[in-house]
C-alpha cells in the first residue's frame, strides 16, 4: 500500500513539473524582461514617488539628522536618480550596465535601510522593514548570479573562487533563498496554526533548493495572495491626510512585495545552483 501511495505521489509530483515546464516555455521569450520589470517596480515607484514629494522626505532628514535643508534635498534627488538610472540599466539587460545596476541598487537598499530603518511607517514595523529590505538585496543577488552565469562566470569581479567543487555563484545562490524566504516572517507571525503547518515545510524546501520549480512557485503563489490581502491600497479611499497617508504606504509594501515575487521568479527559472538538494539528486537539469 505504502509502494502504491510513494508512486502516486511521485506521478503527481511529476505532473506538476512537467505543468511547470510547459508554462516556462510558453512564457521563456517573455520572463527575463518580466522579472526585471517587476525587480525595479519598487525603485521606480519610490523614485518617482519622492522626487514628486521631495519637501516630506528633505524635512524628515532635517528633523531626525539635523541635517540643513538643502543638503537634504540634494542628498535625496542625487540618490534617487541614481537608483532611477540603475533601473534603466537593470533592464537594458547589457551584461555590465545590468551588473552595476544590481550594485547600485544594493547600495541604495542600504541607504534606505540606514537612514529610515528606525522610523519605518509599513505595518510590519521596524523589523518587517529589515526583512523587506534583505529580501530586495536576495533579489538583486539572485539578478547579479544570473547575469555572471549567462556571461560564463563563476565568480564576482576581483574575487577567487574557493578552489572546490563549489564556486562563488553557488554561495551566493544560497545565501539568496535564503533572503527571499524571510518576507514569510511578516505574515507568519499572524497564521494560524494550519497556515504555519502548510508554509513552513514550503520554505524549507525553497531553502534547501529541493523541488524548486513546484516549492518556489507555491512560495510565490503565497507570496502573492499574502500582498493582495494585506497591501490592497486601492481599497483605502484618499478623502482623508490619515488615509492618503495609508494609501500610500500600502502601495509601497505592495510594490516591493511585486519585486520581491520578481526574485523568485528568477530563483524558479533559474535554478537553486550546487548548494541544493535538487543538484545532489541530479534535478538541476530541469531548470
Amino acid at each position: 500500500m505504502d509502494a502504491l501511495q510513494n508512486e502516486a505521489v511521485k506521478k503527481r509530483v511529476k505532473q506538476v513539473n512537467d505543468y511547470v515546464k510547459r508554462v516556462r516555455k510558453v512564457t521563456k521569450p517573455y520572463l527575463p524582461m518580466i522579472t526585471r520589470v517587476l525587480i525595479i517596480a519598487t525603485f521606480v515607484e519610490d523614485g518617482i514617488r519622492v522626487l514628486l514629494d521631495i519637501k516630506p522626505q528633505a524635512n524628515f532628514l532635517t528633523y531626525q539628522y539635523s541635517l540643513p535643508f538643502a543638503l537634504s534635498v540634494m542628498l535625496i534627488a542625487s540618490t534617487t536618480l541614481v537608483s532611477l538610472a540603475a533601473s534603466a540599466a537593470i533592464c537594458s539587460r547589457k551584461p555590465k550596465l545590468e551588473l552595476y545596476g544590481c550594485y547600485a541598487q544594493l547600495g541604495y537598499v542600504f541607504y534606505q535601510q540606514v537612514l529610515y530603518g528606525r522610523h519605518s511607517p509599513i505595518g510590519s514595523g521596524n523589523f518587517g522593514f529589515l526583512m523587506r529590505n534583505l529580501c530586495l538585496a536576495g533579489t538583486l543577488l539572485m539578478l547579479i548570479v544570473q547575469n555572471r552565469l549567462s556571461e560564463g562566470h563563476t565568480a564576482l569581479p576581483g574575487i577567487p573562487d574557493p578552489g572546490d567543487k563549489s564556486t562563488t555563484m553557488t554561495y551566493i545562490q544560497l545565501g539568496a533563498r535564503a533572503l527571499l524566504v524571510l518576507l514569510s516572517l511578516e505574515f507568519l507571525s499572524n497564521a494560524g496554526a494550519f497556515a504555519t503547518l502548510v508554509t513552513i515545510p514550503v520554505l524549507l524546501a525553497v531553502l534547501l533548493g529541493f523541488q524548486t520549480q513546484i516549492s518556489g512557485t507555491v512560495l510565490l503563489i503565497m507570496y502573492f495572495l499574502h500582498n493582495v490581502s494585506n497591501s490592497a491600497f486601492w481599497a483605502i479611499k484618499s478623502d482623508s491626510q490619515r488615509n492618503s497617508f495609508d494609501r500610500e504606504v500600502k502601495r509601497y509594501e505592495f510594490v516591493q512585495t511585486l519585486s520581491i515575487m520578481g526574485g523568485l521568479m528568477l530563483l524558479i527559472s533559474t535554478g537553486p545552483g550546487q548548494l541544493s538538494v535538487d543538484s545532489k539528486m541530479g534535478r538541476q537539469k530541469n531548470f
